[in-house]
Parts: structure tokens; C-alpha cells; sequence
């Protein structure tokens, strides 16, 4: 498992000028009208940047930054932190942006004449890891076994992220249980909309299990008994599960939690899924893309495996399994 880079010790001893331009280009946003959501994941990125600086780079201002400094960032999420292109570019972008703020701001920020950030490259978008895909099987397997070392809270997280497909920063959001048992949370999904995630059978159950253990009213909390407030520490308890199941199932592939959106889609469309044997039969690919709130049929097919073999060796009566 990787060190913990931000840590509220090493924020209080961040460069006090770096503080403060965070501080500004985030109030510009509020004044951008920014989404709440957005504004969060920008402090965060930003700081897990000044955090890594105070670190490695002798805690020097970013205004003095040459183009290196920025690249010694880059290469350390790719290099130490093994981050996703998507990552190192969402990260790369809010920096240059927060630059970017700098430049424009003649009143504080005369002398910086020119965004070095903005001349940093992005990486190609194709993703790093390919995209994999948890069997009903393995699910199942590993729901019995956090059962059985009373793990409640990621038996949870499990059975919520393949219950509903919703994304891991939608999890987060589901903080109460007012209408839990109804079968339905309202968060706030991608596009700033409010829409409803679904909670089933699975995900009622170990709800109710994970709270009877709480001691207060918060549904995620870590191991210290605070409030999480990022999605960091639930995608740890993800990669802590996909450990734990591969050690019960060597042909575990890694997974991390948008496999689940994935995993829940296909296995929905194939009929393995727990729910549609409720159902008696596989959802719709209409059905599939209105629970996950898909815009369009073809974006949900894209989660899906691609079927194009498997269509033309059935042509031919050839199997593939």
C-alpha cells in the first residue's frame, strides 16, 4: 500500500504564499459559479500538490516554479503513485488552471508574466489498466467472505457499488439513511443533476449490519471512527477487497471501483446478475442505461464486452467457451 502523502500535519507547514493562491483561485471559482462537488475535488488534487511539494520539492513557491519542477510532479504520479493518464491529466489541468489564475491577476500577482504549467504536456487518454470485469461468482464469493470476518462496512460498499453501477464520488454522498429502506438514496450525479440510486436486497442487508456496528449517524467512517470526506479512502477499502478476493480466487482480475459499474452492467445485459433472477429474465439495454443514467444506449453498450466475435463465430456455429 502506498504512504499517505497529505496529512494535516504536513498542510500546516505548506508555503504560506501557496496557501493563499490556492485559496483565491478557488473563491474565483466560487464566483465562476462552480458546482460544490467540483470545487472539492479541486482543493483536494491541489492540495495533494503543494502537499508533494513541501515534500520533495523544499517547499519553494510555485510562482518561482521553472518548467522541470512541473514535470518532477508529473513524473512522480506516474512514476511513485503509478496514477492513471486520466488522473495525471485532471490533476495537471487544475494546476495550470490555478497558474493560470495567477497570470491573469495583475493586482497580487504583478510579476508572474507567464504560465509555465501551461506548457507541461498531457498524456494520451488511453487508459492505463484495461478495463476488467467481476463475475456474479466472484462477487459472491468475496460477500461471504467479509460476511464471515464481520467486515460489514465493506460488505457494504461491495453490494452498493454493484447494486446500483453509481460512480465512487456518488457513493460517497450516501450519507444517511432516511429513505435507505424505501430503496432509494438521491445524490448528486455527473452533469450536476440530481437522480436517485437504487439500494436492493444485498445492499439493505449489509446496510443494516454496517450500522448496526456505528456508533453514530455517519455511514463512512474510517477505521478512527471520523467522517471520510474523499473518495481516496473508499477506493483503498476497493483495492484492500480485490486482495483479499484474490487471495480466495487466484483468477481475480484487478478491479478497481468502476469495474463495478462495468461488472454490473454486463452482468445485468447477461442475465447473471442476482437481480435479474428476480426479474426472471436480463434487463433491457433501455433498462441498463436509465438505472445508470446514461444519456444514450451506445454509451451503455460501451461498458459492456464487446460482442462482435461472438456474433460472427455463432454465424458458424463455433463456440469460443
Amino acid at each position: 500500500m502506498k504512504e499517505v502523502l497529505y496529512t494535516s500535519e504536513r498542510w500546516e507547514n505548506v508555503n504560506a504564499a501557496n496557501k493563499e493562491l490556492l485559496k483565491l483561485y478557488l473563491r474565483s471559482k466560487v464566483t465562476d459559479r462552480s458546482r460544490p462537488n467540483t470545487l472539492r475535488e479541486y482543493g483536494y488534487d491541489l492540495k495533494f500538490f503543494l502537499v508533494w511539494n513541501y515534500v520533495y520539492n523544499n517547499n519553494m513557491s510555485v510562482l518561482e516554479f521553472k518548467k522541470r519542477h512541473f514535470e518532477d510532479f508529473k513524473f512522480f504520479m506516474i512514476n511513485d503513485r503509478e496514477c492513471s493518464n486520466a488522473r495525471v491529466n485532471r490533476v495537471m489541468c487544475v494546476i495550470r488552471n490555478m497558474m493560470g489564475y495567477a497570470e491573469d491577476d495583475d493586482d497580487e500577482y504583478e510579476e508572474y508574466m507567464r504560465n509555465i504549467a501551461a506548457k507541461v504536456k498531457t498524456l494520451d487518454k488511453k487508459p492505463k489498466k484495461e478495463i476488467t470485469f467481476v463475475t456474479e461468482k466472484q462477487v459472491v464469493l468475496l460477500r461471504e467472505y467479509l460476511r464471515s470476518i464481520e467486515n460489514y462496512k465493506y460488505m457494504f460498499l461491495l453490494d452498493l457499488l454493484y447494486d446500483s453501477g453509481a460512480r465512487i464520488n456518488e457513493i460517497l454522498q450516501v450519507d444517511n439513511t432516511a429513505t435507505a429502506d424505501r430503496g432509494f438514496i438521491k445524490v448528486e450525479c455527473k452533469g450536476g443533476q440530481m437522480e436517485y440510486i437504487l439500494l436492493h436486497d444485498r445492499a439493505k442487508e449489509s446496510l443494516k449490519l454496517h450500522m448496526q456496528n456505528l456508533k453514530g449517524s455517519d455511514i463512512w467512517v474510517s477505521d478512527k471512527g471520523t467522517k471520510i470526506k474523499n473518495t481516496g479512502t473508499l477506493r483503498i477499502w476497493v483495492k484492500n477487497m480485490y486482495l483479499m478476493l484474490k487471495g480466495i480466487d487466484k483468477n481475480t482480475p484487478y478491479f478497481t471501483p468502476h469495474s463495478f459499474r462495468h461488472s454490473m452492467i454486463e452482468n445485468m445485459e447477461n442475465g447473471t446478475h442476482y437481480l435479474c433472477e428476480q426479474l426472471g429474465r436480463p434487463f433491457t439495454t433501455e433498462e441498463i442505461a436509465a438505472l445508470v443514467h446514461h444519456k444514450s444506449i451506445d454509451m451503455t453498450k460501451s461498458y459492456m464486452k464487446p460482442k462482435e466475435d461472438k456474433l460472427i463465430m455463432n454465424l458458424f456455429g463455433i463456440r469460443l467457451d
